[in-house]
């Protein structure tokens, strides 16, 4: 790889790096095509971004980020996704090809400045999703006004029943 070709990469990948929230490392070795295409596809699907990249290019390319905790990791072949979304997405889909392929490892994480290892990225997992969350709040939000407008017609129509007993005795 060429000078001008390596600095296009790094520049790359730190303009990349700057605007995931998370990103995490994978050891993928022993892992066939078809199982790294499959994993590849279901990361595009959520919204995530997997890379094989050097680790010298990697390194210099998180130099002075918050993503700078990496770099000890940073050994051997070494599978980096990241998404500019939620971030939650890709430890999803990464814990459960973990989970599923044996030689497929997830290594440690970086969120917000923070480095987390495997067992707090599964943690992660059993969280719900954005939407669920959301889904969750608008339901609370909204139990009480059923429950107010419940409430308050209850009276109304316990007052017609009685009238109607009422007017059946007469």
């Amino acid at each position: 790889m060429k000078r001008e070709d390596k600095s296009e990469r790094i520049a790359d990948l730190q303009r990349q790096m700057g605007q995931a929230k998370v990103t995490i490392l994978t050891r993928f070795t022993g892992l066939n095509v078809e199982k790294m295409t499959l994993l590849r596809r279901e990361l595009r699907k959520a919204s995530v971004n997997y890379q094989v990249v050097k680790n010298t290019l990697f390194s210099q390319a998180i130099r002075g980020t918050d993503k700078e905790g990496l770099t000890p990791h940073m050994e051997g072949p070494v599978g980096v996704a990241w998404s500019e979304g939620e971030p939650v997405a890709p430890a999803r889909v990464l814990a459960k090809y973990a989970k599923d392929w044996p030689e497929f490892k997830i290594m440690v994480a970086s969120l917000d400045g923070k480095l987390w290892g495997p067992a707090e990225i599964q943690a992660w997992v059993s969280l719900p999703s954005l939407e669920g969350l959301r889904a969750k709040i608008l339901g609370l939000l909204q139990a009480p006004a059923t429950t107010l407008a419940r409430l308050t017609g209850t009276p109304a129509a316990q007052v017609a029943r009685l009238l109607q007993a009422h007017s059946e005795q007469k």
